[in-house]
């Protein structure tokens, strides 16, 4: 293997390591509190790497929301088993995979960053997740289900109710998994 081989697999994983970070840093931070001293540090990566990976902070703010967004777990086979496959992806999450709601909520704050993350959720999550559910109304219908899960995703994790946290009870359990369903079964 050559040198140039091993600096290109060096600065991908370089690269992949600095985004990482970021997703970690900006979902425990707000953007103006989460510094690249803190995510080049905890990717191992020096500070410059970032403008060249990335371009600036905001655009590195905007690649980690972005591979954060992933509709899959909102598009099980089959409709039927929606809201039953939904919460148990919900509550029982692939370890190591991100919760893009903090950077959501984080976004809010900053007019630009909330137009980043308004035209990332259309683009990732609303379009593709309408696209799957088809129909007349399928936007809204994909707007319901987001309104359901952030609304979970909120008291689960940002602001923890202990009835939200663990293992849920049956009924609650039932509940969520009614409410899911019937997001989609509605039109």
């Amino acid at each position: 293997m050559n040198a140039a081989g091993v600096r290109k697999r060096d600065a991908e994983r370089t690269r992949q390591s600095i985004l990482e970070a970021a997703q970690d840093v900006f979902s425990r931070h707000p953007y103006a509190e989460a510094s690249l001293k803190e995510i080049t540090s905890l990717a191992g990566a020096n500070a410059a790497l970032v403008s060249r990976y990335f371009g600036s902070k905001e655009k590195l703010f905007e690649a980690a929301l972005t591979a954060s967004l992933d509709p899959t777990p909102l598009m099980p086979a089959s409709r039927v088993e929606f809201g039953e496959r939904l919460v148990a992806a919900f509550i029982r999450p692939v370890p190591g995979r991100i919760n893009p709601l903090p950077m959501l909520i984080f976004a809010t704050a900053e007019a630009r960053l909330q137009a980043v993350a308004l035209k990332l959720l259309r683009e990732r999550i609303v379009l593709p997740l309408a696209e799957w559910l088809g129909g007349v109304g399928a936007e809204v219908q994909a707007a319901r289900i987001m309104v359901i899960a952030s609304g979970f995703f909120t008291y689960r994790s940002l602001l923890p109710l202990e009835a939200m946290q663990g293992d849920l009870d049956e009924n609650t359990r039932a509940w969520l998994v009614r409410a899911f369903q019937s997001a989609i079964d509605a039109e």
